[in-house]
């Protein structure tokens, strides 16, 4: 991966080009830092302030797409008027409406064992972190020491068994997501809308940190710009990197400067 502002030659041409410009966002590790707890990674004014520009050009539309919760991520950005994706696409809201996909009662129910198992077996674990997303829960290690970070794999994968083809174990940055097997990631989200929001020469550009970013980077292949946060030397699908949200603000500042003028 080159790093995108030593190829700024060649991607800013295709942004000033563009009928419009469509940023397609990851949240944490990307327009935040990632902390210790995920209640702690609040949306840094200035980004804010730039996501308000972007939303308001005629030239630009702007989606965040996290793992998060749709509610936990509006309410961490906190920018009215743009769109939300949550846990990775189960929950979707715009501007004309939203969608949420629910659990029926027995997907609850097994999610409910599932915890249960993994609480059990991960007890003497200190630093342990259980997330509910609704649909998705998600155990965070990060504040584990190191050498228990294969026990919690194991866990979830324990956690499964009694329910084959029905749930999956997802890895991330210290974490392990439980999701249920509906055929649904953020590369499909992508996909879905772009071909919901056409619009002639529109760039979209996808910035993401994380493992479950690699199917957006796929998904958009030569269509679009994708960008890796993090080092150059991860292995990763994207074209470009940058290394930190503190890079990704001032790609911000540049994209919206660009439209400005």
């Amino acid at each position: 991966m080159k790093h995108l502002y030593e190829a700024w030659d060649e991607v800013e041409p295709r942004i000033r080009n563009a009928d419009r410009l469509f940023l397609l966002l990851d949240y944490d590790g990307t327009l935040c830092p990632i902390v210790s707890r995920p209640e702690l990674a609040v949306c840094p004014p200035q980004v804010r302030s730039l996501l308000g520009k972007l939303r308001d050009s005629p030239k630009a539309r702007v989606a965040i797409i996290s793992g998060r919760a749709l509610e936990d991520l509006k309410n961490k950005v906190g920018v009215q008027g743009i769109m939300y994706v949550g846990n990775h696409g189960l929950e979707v809201e715009n501007p004309a409406g939203s969608h949420r996909k629910k659990l029926s009662p027995e997907r609850q129910n097994e999610l409910k064992k599932i915890r249960d198992s993994l609480e059990t077996d991960l007890k003497p674990v200190p630093g342990i972190l259980f997330e509910d997303k609704g649909p998705i829960l998600t155990v965070h290690y990060r504040n584990a020491p190191r050498e228990f970070a294969f026990r919690v794999q194991e866990a979830a994968e324990k956690a499964l068994q009694p329910f084959p083809d029905r749930w999956q174990v997802s890895p991330g940055k210290k974490i392990v997501e439980i999701r249920p097997q509906a055929g649904f990631d953020k590369g499909k989200t992508v996909r879905e809308i772009l071909n919901r929001f056409p619009s002639g020469r529109s760039l979209p550009v996808y910035l993401g940190d994380d493992h479950s970013d690699e199917d957006a980077f796929q998904a958009l292949g030569s269509q679009g710009v994708s960008i890796w946060v993090g080092s150059g030397a991860a292995s990763s699908s994207a074209q470009y990197f940058l290394l930190d949200p503190e890079e990704v603000r001032g790609f911000l500042q540049r994209c919206e400067e660009i439209l400005r003028n």
